[in-house]
């Protein structure tokens, strides 16, 4: 039912990354332009093995951060491995060569006043941490070997499909989430977006003849490239000290020309829309969701079309449409996305 998953507490400061990301993965030649108001410097480049980064410097702030996003997501799990990209997520963190211990990433991010996390969506995989503004360099270089030597340690795998199965059952009375899924069944079924994303015991098992771990090694290989790879720094140094030191740790990554991966059907099937779907909620509720399939916009990121209809059909202020449904008794919440 997720097609979100976390492990651990999401700073806020990552929403305003995240979407530098999304910026970086549309249009990385555009040139960056930013407010007059803002006082940091950035530069963009791209490392020899294709890696594309962002760098942000500020020399007033008290923390550092980065973000690596991954474009491969849920729709690209095999169709007999549903969660497996979601699995990739939570073994990436249990240890590499250069530092084995499964908690190292985790407990150095934690004793320097930092928290991480990550998420699987559909099309994308991001991890991203922050933490105390001195300790950037030895943070960038435990969370580099993610990408570039994870151990996928054998001894970890039990646990963690465990792990992801409690995900799975936390989850699984939450009306949104039962409705999302309720979703999914009815798109095409050949679309990777109709399948199961979060993964389960059953899922993540072995079987004859395929072994999860080998399946999840395979996984990483065929996607975890740095060509598919987007990267953002933020820190305090100098841009020429943030592009050395990223230079320095992230070069290593391979880059084995990874094709993204592709949908080549549609979300619903021709004749399938328009259709009403009725849930009953476990909870005592009442909404309606109206949710309207649109081209591809991505090429029109400088414009924001969508964002703006939607922008203007969630607006709350007077003379509103949520202001005309709560004076009309017809509704209490209106959100649009």
């Amino acid at each position: 039912m997720s097609f979100l998953s976390h492990v651990g507490p999401r700073p806020s400061f990552f929403w305003g990354v995240l979407s530098l990301l999304i910026l970086l993965s549309t249009s990385l030649h555009a040139g960056i332009e930013k407010s007059p108001n803002d006082k940091n410097a950035y530069e963009h480049l791209r490392l020899d093995n294709g890696l594309e980064v962002l760098l942000i410097s500020d020399p007033e702030g008290d923390k550092a951060a980065a973000a690596m996003n991954v474009a491969v997501g849920s729709s690209a799990n095999p169709v007999e491995r549903p969660g497996l990209a979601h699995f990739l997520e939570h073994m990436l963190f249990l240890g590499t060569k250069k530092y084995p211990q499964a908690d190292e990433y985790q407990s150095f991010i934690s004793s320097h006043g930092g928290g991480h996390n990550a998420y699987t969506a559909m099309e994308n995989t991001n991890y991203f941490f922050d933490i105390s503004a001195d300790n950037l360099e030895p943070a960038l270089d435990r969370f580099a070997q993610f990408f570039i030597s994870p151990l996928f340690d054998p001894k970890y795998v039990d646990r963690e499909r465990h792990a992801v199965h409690s995900e799975y059952q936390a989850k699984i009375r939450d009306d949104y989430r039962r409705g999302y899924a309720v979703t999914k069944s009815l798109m095409n079924p050949h679309n990777g977006h109709n399948r199961f994303a979060v993964g389960s015991l059953d899922s993540l098992s072995d079987k004859q003849g395929s072994n999860i771990r080998d399946e999840l090694i395979s996984f990483y290989k065929r996607y975890y490239s740095a060509n598919l790879m987007s990267l953002v720094v933020y820190g305090k140094e100098p841009l020429s000290d943030l592009k050395a030191m990223v230079t320095r740790k992230f070069t290593a990554i391979p880059n084995t020309q990874a094709k993204p991966y592709k949908e080549t059907t549609s979300l619903f099937q021709k004749n399938q829309l328009p259709q009403i779907v009725e849930i009953q909620s476990l909870k005592e509720m009442r909404s309606l969701t109206l949710t309207l399939p649109v081209p591809a916009f991505r090429h029109e990121w400088e414009k924001k079309p969508l964002y703006y209809i939607s922008s203007l059909m969630g607006y709350e202020g007077a003379g509103s449409l949520l202001s005309e449904l709560k004076n009309r008794g017809w509704a209490t919440a209106l959100a649009a996305s």
